[in-house]
């Protein structure tokens, strides 16, 4: 089983892969937006990679951290949901907003991601609440202000990633306005 790889990222594949050359061999692995996102062509990158085998077919999925691949196994484990659809909602939300998402039993959020409806959410749900913590997976978890400030610009047109990156390089300050204003300067 291969547990990470280190290269080049040769292609970037807007469907959600990257062609990432090691030593020679180009490895086809499967990523997340998330991912794929933070990533650039040319630049050198570091993947804790899941290997999926099957009878008919062998699959490499992609991480950042070993962390966001422990969380892709653990939606993997659910009933009903395959590593794609594990990907998809890795995909769908950040890290610590699904998360919060399954904490919360907020089944309407889940059930946004494509392939996903209310009963595979609800599931989800079942089987993983109390089970996942944010120190687990490494990501940080937002306050309630910057959550507020993440959907109104994801409301406005702007992509989840870039709102989040946007979020990490404002300091909040606790006042709503001035901290959506400040976000929006950085995006811009």
């Amino acid at each position: 089983m291969i547990g990470w790889l280190s290269g080049s990222v040769r292609e970037l594949d807007p469907g959600g892969s990257i062609l990432l050359e090691t030593n020679g061999i180009g490895y086809d692995v499967a990523v997340s937006m998330q991912t794929l996102c933070t990533l650039k062509q040319g630049e050198s990158a570091v993947l804790y990679i899941h290997t999926y085998v099957r009878e008919d077919q062998l699959s490499l999925f992609g991480f950042l951290s070993s962390s966001d691949r422990e969380l892709f196994r653990k939606l993997n484990s659910v009933s009903g949901i395959g590593a794609r659809t594990a990907l998809n909602l890795m995909s769908g939300m950040p890290t610590g907003e699904l998360l919060q998402a399954i904490d919360s039993a907020d089944d309407v959020a889940i059930a946004r991601t494509p392939g996903i409806g209310k009963k595979t959410a609800q599931r989800l749900i079942l089987e993983l609440k109390g089970k996942l913590t944010t120190e687990e997976t490494g990501s940080p978890s937002l306050s309630k202000d910057a959550n507020d400030i993440r959907s109104a610009l994801i409301n406005l047109g702007y992509r989840p990633v870039q709102v989040d990156k946007a979020l990490k390089q404002t300091d909040l300050t606790g006042d709503f306005e001035k901290d959506f204003r400040s976000s929006i300067k950085v995006i811009s």
